[in-house]
């Protein structure tokens, strides 16, 4: 069995079945993940890094664009940076789809100090503080020092009496950490991450996949200052684009109709089944 190198540095068995279930998630036949997971098998080498095997999967998945762009999503999700800002953005518009009420970016007074708030959201009248923790590297795993902060700043906004805010909830799009969650379990914080979440169901990478709800970032167009641009119009989910109509996007944008129709291009092949 051929040893791989994953994001973090640690060694692991290559597993011809987790390629073979991304494909399918990404909407394969099982037909079709099989032949691709093989055809990776023969590929891999002893000691390839991760990046380099979805390097070899994309290219092989070129012949299927709309799956290709689906596999990639967590990588996508990565480019949403180097801020994040964008991602606080783009998971309060995720909210909004599952009918939250969201506002982006406030200072709210605690009992003790005031506090950034990354998203305030409700719902079915209870208020979460989001504190969103967004990383571009492969990797990088969000700790429980960064739960016990986030608790911390939400008992300090629950014990103000204008806040009225029920919950505290971490957001990361990566991994938390075995003590993260631990701890965030034991002192009832709300966590969501890539592939976990407190609530059954409701990790990020189902929350995105079950409503098609795709970071603009999935697009192989969107680099540079085109994804600069989209950002600043908080223009964050493909589904936006898929909205508003030519002139809307120019005006929001300030993209050329040129740039626009080949993003829209992309977005047809990514919705297509």
């Amino acid at each position: 069995m051929v040893q791989i190198i994953k994001a973090d540095g640690t060694f692991a068995k290559f597993e011809e079945h987790k390629i073979e279930r991304t494909v399918l998630k990404a909407g394969g036949s099982r037909e079709f993940a099989k032949e691709i997971a093989k055809q990776v098998e023969k590929e891999i080498y002893e000691n390839i890094s991760t990046k380099e095997i979805l390097k070899i999967t994309l290219r092989l998945l070129k012949e299927k664009p709309s799956i290709a762009l689906k596999y990639n999503l967590k990588t996508a999700i990565m480019s949403l940076g180097p801020h994040g800002f964008t991602f606080e953005e783009f998971f309060s518009q995720i909210l909004q789809n599952y009918d939250y009420k969201t506002k982006v970016g406030l200072n709210l007074k605690g009992k003790a100090t005031t506090h950034e708030v990354d998203i305030l959201a409700e719902k079915e009248n209870k208020k979460y503080m989001i504190e969103a923790k967004y990383h571009n590297l492969a990797g990088t795993h969000t700790n429980s020092n960064v739960a016990m902060y986030t608790y911390a700043r939400f008992l300090d906004l629950h014990n103000h009496p204008n806040n009225k805010i029920n919950q505290g909830w971490l957001v990361t799009n990566t991994k938390c950490t075995p003590h993260a969650i631990e701890y965030a379990n034991g002192v009832g914080l709300k966590i969501t991450s890539w592939q976990y979440s407190s609530d059954k169901g409701e990790n990020l990478q189902e929350l995105i996949k079950v409503k098609k709800l795709y970071p603009i970032t999935i697009l192989n167009s969107v680099t540079g200052d085109i994804k600069d641009k989209l950002a600043k119009a908080k223009v964050v989910l493909v589904k936006s684009l898929m909205t508003c109509n030519l002139e809307e996007l120019k005006n929001k944008t300030d993209l050329t109709e040129k740039e626009i129709n080949k993003l829209l291009k992309e977005a047809k092949e990514l919705y297509e089944e």
